[in-house]
């Protein structure tokens, strides 16, 4: 996934051209930096693309793609901590470098929810739990079998310490008493290159990376995270209908800038987003992706990065994830 394929944005963005906003201080006066917390085609990397290409058509000025991967995001989180709050540095990710490494990493040096003004989430999704062709299970309950007869055995595979894909797979272990060894990955790309290449068996991520794979037949869909099964994959079952009964997790992508970031910036950066988000062309791209639209306030982005911190923290307790 490249940027010239998101400017499918098409008459959204246009629109957006054509009605620049001017703030306080003449802002956006200069190129913007919008960190980009693990490498190009995850995920996170496409939402952030897309978020900096909407805000380039909006406002005029460049905002810049800086890719900042390692640490589970802790890099990043820590450059934006550090930077100026004027509006010209922003972090785009999925949540770990914005609430779960407060939880998972024990020498942080930020933290998210003092250290970051939330602007929006802007997209969520489940996780897609899945198997490479040598695997030794295609369902969630083959897996669950396959891992209490060969304890310490299944190793599964997420794009990075503290990501949802972690989380989740945590969580079915709790849920299952089964052990899973969890494989930390520098983001998507070569967590689903081994996956393709038959060296580890099993993944959890975001779902966009695998569905053509999945769909070719090169490896398989085991289970999605979320309460119903997603549009993109209408035969693989979620997690509870496999058994483990009311298990549901999502994955939120969502960008924040520094702490004390002025209002009307992040107001206008929300707002764009959002205006985006209402159009039937956004909800289909992000459909393509296995992502739903969100662009929620603020407010609710500060309520759910606490939600997702206290969720982490029972798993932490139970020793399923160990802080780094």
């Amino acid at each position: 996934m490249n940027r010239r394929e998101f400017i499918v944005l098409g008459g959204a963005v246009a629109a957006l051209a054509t009605s620049r906003v001017t703030l306080a201080a003449d802002w956006p006066n200069k190129s913007v930096v919008v960190i980009s917390a693990y490498p190009p085609g995850g995920t996170s990397d496409i939402i952030a693309r897309l978020v900096a290409d909407l805000l380039t058509a909006k406002f005029g000025q460049q905002f810049v793609i800086e890719n900042l991967a390692g640490a589970a995001g802790a890099l990043a989180g820590g450059k934006l901590a550090r930077s100026a709050p004027d509006g010209y540095t922003i972090l785009v990710s999925g949540s770990a470098p914005i609430a779960a490494n407060k939880v998972v990493q024990t020498n942080l040096a930020y933290d998210p929810e003092a250290d970051f003004t939330p602007i929006t989430i802007v997209a969520e999704s489940p996780a897609l739990l899945t198997a490479s062709a040598k695997a030794p299970a295609k369902t969630l309950q083959e897996l669950i079998a396959y891992a209490k007869a060969n304890p310490g055995k299944v190793n599964i595979g997420n794009p990075g310490a503290g990501t949802k894909g972690h989380i989740c797979a945590a969580l079915i272990g709790l849920q299952t008493g089964i052990e899973l060894n969890h494989i930390p990955y520098k983001g998507s790309p070569p967590l689903l290159a081994d996956l393709l290449g038959g060296h580890i068996d099993f993944a959890l991520d975001a779902p966009s990376n695998y569905l053509p794979h999945i769909k070719d037949g090169k490896i398989h869909g085991v289970a999605v995270t979320s309460a119903h099964r997603i549009g993109e994959l209408p035969d693989v079952q979620t997690v509870a209908e496999q058994g483990l009964k009311d298990y549901e997790q999502t994955l939120w992508f969502g960008a924040v800038g520094p702490k004390g970031m002025p209002a009307d910036i992040v107001s206008a950066i929300q707002k764009t987003i959002k205006d985006w988000i209402d159009t039937p062309a956004a909800k289909e791209k992000l459909a393509s992706l296995g992502l739903t639209a969100v662009a929620n306030t603020p407010e609710e982005m500060r309520s759910e990065m606490a939600r997702e911190i206290e969720s982490i923290k029972p798993l932490v307790t139970a020793g399923l994830v160990q802080p780094s």
